[in-house]
């Protein structure tokens, strides 16, 4: 008897460890993406890093370190479980089935963007198929969301930045990217120039972006990040970070 209650509690004390764990020693890694998740003087900032930091503080969670990864590893590390939330990440029909998301948090439309004076034109999805060559991030959603939709001139690296020095050093035509946040990319992105590209053609797609979580964090932890962030939204504490970043006379 003394030997089964020993175990019986042993086995309590291993399961509440380890949902502990889940809630307050969370694995959080992010991309270099103004405005969704960057770092300025090794100090994390963005829409997505900010609200995560008011969540864990809402729930009473120890805070977590954001590391940051090119996003083709850090989707790799989140799909072999090595880490357990990667920010940001749009939801498809396929992702739904290989992770766990709370949101959504924001939404855009993705739109083609050239370098400023080529003569690339795009009317409508079948220009952009002749073209010669498309940039996107590996395992990005324009990469997913344009195969699916038949582009066989899809060229791939492994970060925004990437696909736009392709685009600026003419090794590649067109990059896809958000109408709301690519002004903002821009500004943090020093090697960059917002004046040296200009969008061409109808709106690709639209996308939500979401908190990904690994599918081995419980289901217990994503319902109360979820009503967490709920809660936030209807209290309008996650305006004044959407304010933040996008103050309300400055909207595009």
């Amino acid at each position: 008897m003394v030997t089964r209650t020993f175990f019986t509690v042993l086995i309590l004390c291993i399961f509440l460890s380890a949902s502990f764990a889940n809630a307050s020693d969370l694995k959080i890694i992010a991309e270099e993406y103004p405005p969704y998740s960057y770092r300025i003087d090794g100090v994390e900032r963005g829409i997505f890093v900010d609200l995560v930091q008011l969540i864990q503080e809402k729930l009473g969670d120890t805070p977590s370190e954001i590391k940051f990864y090119p996003w083709a590893r850090g989707y790799r590390m989140l799909q072999a479980g090595e880490v357990d939330i990667l920010l940001p990440m749009s939801m498809t029909a396929e992702r739904s089935t290989m992770f766990k998301f709370v949101g959504p948090v924001f939404w855009d439309d993705i739109y083609f963007y050239r370098k400023k004076g080529s003569k690339v034109n795009v009317f409508n999805f079948g220009d952009a198929k002749e073209v010669g060559k498309i940039a996107v991030t590996r395992d990005d959603i324009s990469h997913h969301v344009l195969a699916s939709m038949g582009y066989h001139n899809l060229d791939y690296s492994s970060g925004l930045e990437f696909d736009f020095m392709k685009l600026l050093h003419g090794r590649a035509d067109l990059v896809p990217m958000g109408r709301r946040v690519i002004s903002y990319f821009f500004k943090r992105t020093h090697d960059l120039d917002f004046k040296e590209i200009e969008r061409v053609g109808p709106p690709v797609y639209f996308l939500s972006s979401y908190i990904a979580f690994s599918r081995q964090i419980s289901d217990t932890v994503i319902k109360k990040w979820q009503a967490a962030f709920d809660e936030l939204r209807e209290n309008g504490e996650f305006q004044k970070i959407l304010d933040k970043y996008f103050p309300p006379d400055r909207v595009d």
